[in-house]
């Protein structure tokens, strides 16, 4: 007769067993989900691409011969070196915010401060007011939010500009907590900002996982402070099915898979 011992004994040592152990020790249960806003939530590509051309038309078209691609191309490289210098705190929010325009307009050849001025103002003011969010955005939190995980936001974003779009974009009801870097005075990647932000929920690093696009900020960030990542590349940057992450996806509709 096949006893309850034997059988038991039997499924100990059986390779069966050790497989679903070991598929139940790499699902960790996690509670909490933090997620970036710009670019992984938000589409700030498209939202900052039409501010900008508005923008470039009623204040910079006038004085120049430049079209706007040449423009708009110029800038998204100052704009990056100059964000590069903010994370790194070599240069301040302020000195972000107009610089990226001075710069931006003597490479059109414009020497005028009070245009830099003016758009450095209108941007972030024009920008935070579009409701662009990636497809399966909010399909995907509601189906989070029902499966019962905590959620919250860690963006590098300035203030002036973060609140306004998770409002326009009906994002608020989502999120337990919006940590925003610049109020918290660490900018991802430094692990201070994601240690402040579990410190905050209450909440051991084990127990969360990182939604990003950006792999150097979101994912390596993440990692250096212990939790776990999911690498959102919907435009497939070169080289980063090399780099590691905990999860990788390509549309937001992939985490339903995930959770």
């Amino acid at each position: 007769m096949f006893s309850i011992s034997t059988y038991i004994s039997h499924l100990l040592s059986s390779a069966h067993f050790h497989y679903f152990c070991e598929v139940e020790l790499f699902m960790k249960n996690y509670t909490h989900i933090i997620f970036d806003l710009d670019r992984t939530l938000w589409d700030f590509d498209k939202a900052a691409h039409e501010t900008l051309h508005d923008l470039f038309a009623l204040y910079v078209k006038p004085h120049t011969t430049f079209g706007f691609d040449y423009f708009y191309t110029r800038y998204r490289e100052v704009n990056s070196g100059l964000w590069d210098l903010y994370r790194n705190k070599e240069i301040s929010k302020e000195v972000l915010r107009v610089k990226r325009f001075t710069l931006t307009l003597e490479e059109l050849g414009l020497d005028r401060p009070w245009i830099a001025n003016h758009l450095a103002d209108m941007y972030v003011q024009v920008v935070a007011q579009k409701a662009y969010l990636f497809p399966w955005a909010l399909e995907s939190l509601e189906y989070l939010l029902e499966k019962g995980y905590l959620m919250s936001v860690i963006t590098n974003g300035f203030k002036e500009a973060q609140y306004p779009k998770v409002e326009r974009c009906g994002l608020g009801k989502y999120f337990t907590h919006l940590f925003i870097s610049e109020e918290i005075g660490y900018n991802k990647p430094d692990r201070r900002i994601f240690d402040y932000a579990t410190n905050t929920m209450n909440v051991n690093a084990e127990s969360c996982i990182m939604i990003g696009d950006d792999y150097d900020v979101d994912i390596a960030g993440a990692a250096a402070a212990g939790i776990d990542q999911v690498y959102f590349n919907p435009h497939t940057v070169d080289g980063a099915e090399n780099k590691p992450a905990t999860f990788r996806i390509k549309s937001l509709k992939e985490l339903m898979n995930i959770f």
